[in-house]
């Protein structure tokens, strides 16, 4: 008699375990109880975005070299009705939302416009945004002011 010899259905009983355990993990990935790597990439992302400092632009703005570029007073306020306008209760126009942040040169223009926002509006901007537009409308801003410079264009 040998003692060193496995069972082949035990072998077999624990590969068809992890199969379907795997096949488990998979579902439950698909329906969202298990975050995949590209949700938690997400996650990551909307948290960096809630946290980017032009958001708390009166800290921003004091650090800011001297000869950056701001918006005026205006074109500040008509940005913010653009953004106003953009949102509805049925539906939003993210394209002019997406706009409105292409327009801005640095992200010391994106602070000022925070701050004109709360100005007018008396609403924090990024508050405001993601009442609005879901995770990943809210991504694709922070990839349109991820590629802008701080200070200068």
């Amino acid at each position: 008699m040998k003692s060193n010899q496995v069972d082949p259905n035990v072998i077999i009983k624990g590969v068809a375990t992890l199969a379907g355990l795997y096949l488990v993990y998979k579902v439950l990935q698909k329906v969202g109880v298990v975050p995949t790597a590209a949700a938690n990439q997400a996650q990551q992302n909307l948290q960096q975005l809630e946290a980017a400092n032009y958001w708390d632009y009166n800290n921003f703005l004091a650090t800011a070299p001297g000869g950056h570029a701001l918006l005026t007073q205006a074109g500040a306020a008509a940005y913010v009705d653009t953004l106003w306008d953009a949102t509805g209760y049925l539906n939003d126009d993210e394209d002019q939302i997406y706009g409105v942040f292409r327009a801005m040169k640095t992200k010391s223009q994106v602070a000022a416009l925070a701050k004109r926002f709360n100005q007018l509006k008396n609403k924090d901007l990024y508050g405001y945004l993601s009442d609005y537009l879901n995770e990943a409308e809210l991504l694709k801003v922070k990839g349109i002011i991820d590629q802008k410079p701080t200070y200068f264009p």
